[in-house]
Parts: C-alpha cells; structure tokens; sequence
C-alpha cells in the first residue's frame, strides 16, 4: 500500500472512522498545504474544481482502497470499513512518527467542523483553489480570475508531474486547450492515457486534441540509443513528417493563434521530444515565439 493511502486512512482513523467527503478531501488539501507534506513529491496534488481544491488522485486511491475492503464511500461520505480495523490499524502504524502527528494536528485543529466553515476556511486562505467552484462559499472571499496566456507556441512534458499537478500548472499557466501530439496517446502513469486526460480537462475547463499524425511511432522509437540516434529520428520526423503534414501543422497554428494552446508529450526535456521540431514548425508558420512550460 502506498503511503499516502496509509495517510488517508489515518485522516479517517483520527477523525473517528467515518467523515463527509467534502470535509475529508479537505482535510487531505490542508495536510499538503500547512503540514511538511507539503515538500513531499509522493503526496497528493491539488486542482481548483467545482468543490474548491480536488485531487483525481486521492478519488482514484479512495476506489482501490474501498476494493481492497479498507473504506466504503458514498455520495457524501467516505468511511472506514469496521470488519477491517485491525488490519486498517496495522497499516496506519507503519506510517513514520512525523506523518502520524501532521494527521493528528490537522484533525485536532480542523476535523470536528462542519463542511461550510470549513470550506471558507480554505477559500479564504487557499483562494486559487475556489477558481472553478460552484459553491456559494467562494462568494464571500474576492476569488482571482482565471490568467489567459499570450499568443505563443507553447509546450508541456508531464514527465514527473502528478495529474493533479500538471493541470493546476496548466490553468496557472493560462493555458486554454491541450494538443496532445504522442501518436499513441497511451500511459501507464495515471491520468495521463489521452481520454482520461480528456475527460480531466473538460471537468476543469481545459480542452483537449488528439493529432496522433503529428507523433513519432513507437517503433521508430525503438533503437534510440544515444543522442546522435535522437538527432537522426528528429531531422527525419522535420525532413519528412512535418513536411508530409504541412496541413495538420497549420491547424495546430490556428488553434493557438485563436487561444492559449500547448503542445504535450511526455518527456521533461524538450529537447529530448519530437514536440521541439514541431514547435518550431509551428511557429514558422504563425510568427510566434515557442515558450516551453
């Protein structure tokens, strides 16, 4: 079990086996934010929702939990499963010293109030977070506007990041709409599979495109070994691929001289990506600069 599902079945534990689930996906959110969770990479990230701070990961780690027996959840709430305390207790008492007393003090100072309180608690001082919610608590606090990118050509690896991370980077960013240029748009990092970063997006008001043309196939993938093998792939993906696809290189230039649009694949370093030269292409064709986010 990972130790942030341990965490979270601490959370429960110390709040008496069972709390709302607005209230618990809060607690979690302050955990990151006000406790030394906040330096640890392995933790939960947060996107602004509908609700305030969410993350697709903790509701993805909640439905293995509740499979492996440990929580049940409902609409409103999300509970421990009392058949398996033992077995919860013994996990919990595996997590370090450290974790054990930031859940103990979130839960004392935050975990007996009630979701509205509460939820204006974090509005108030977590105030990006309530971007995209709908509930009335955000009409209290003077909430930022969504940031709108300048017309460029940007570019995005989500090598590294959390899907949660990713997208709240995206909208911090002013990024609009995602061109997803992997040829196949598949991942065995959650969240990052093409329709599930779709169906993301669209939750949280990104959008998202598929030009599966505009990538490089796995198989000619298959031998890059060095460098000079990357460089080799790359000229040939400029020579021919994007020359074959000038049409598909103007559509990807219209859609970002219409809005805040950015190139994704998977690697860090745009150098080490196919989205570099595709880029350049682009802006060639549009007259904006290349940014890499």
């Amino acid at each position: 079990m990972l130790t942030r599902e341990r965490i979270a079945l601490k959370v429960l534990e110390e709040a008496g086996g069972s709390l709302p689930k607005t209230v618990f996906v809060k607690l979690m959110f302050l955990l990151r934010m006000e406790t030394g969770l906040k330096q640890n990479s392995s933790f939960y990230d947060f996107v602004p929702y509908k609700y305030g701070p969410h993350s697709f990961a903790l509701y993805r780690d909640l439905f293995r939990l509740g499979s492996y027996g440990y929580v049940e959840e409902g609409d409103d709430f999300v509970a421990l499963n009392q058949k398996l305390l033992v077995e919860t207790q013994h996990q919990t008492e595996g997590l370090a010293r450290n974790l054990q007393f930031a859940v103990a003090d979130i839960v004392e100072r935050y975990g007996q109030m009630k979701a509205s309180p509460l939820i204006k608690v974090v509005y108030e001082r977590y105030r990006w977070y309530a971007l995209n919610s709908e509930r009335s608590e955000r009409n209290h606090f003077p909430i930022p506007s969504r940031p709108k990118a300048p017309p460029a050509v940007y570019t995005i690896g989500y090598e590294g990041k959390t899907v949660d991370a990713f997208f709240n980077y995206l909208l911090e960013e002013g990024i609009k709409t995602i061109i997803d240029v992997r040829a196949n748009p598949v991942s065995r990092k959650y969240g990052f599979a093409g329709r599930r970063m779709k169906e993301i997006g669209e939750r949280i008001g990104i959008g998202y495109q598929h030009f599966p043309t505009l990538g490089v196939p796995s198989r000619e993938r298959a031998y890059l070994t060095d460098k000079a093998s990357r460089i080799k792939l790359f000229d040939r993906y400029e020579q021919i691929t994007l020359v074959d696809r000038r049409h598909e290189v103007s559509r990807v230039g219209n859609h970002m001289k219409s809005e805040p649009t950015v190139l994704v694949c998977i690697e860090k370093d745009v150098e080490c990506c196919h989205r570099s030269r595709l880029a350049l292409a682009v802006a060639e064709e549009t007259g904006m600069e290349v940014i890499n986010l």
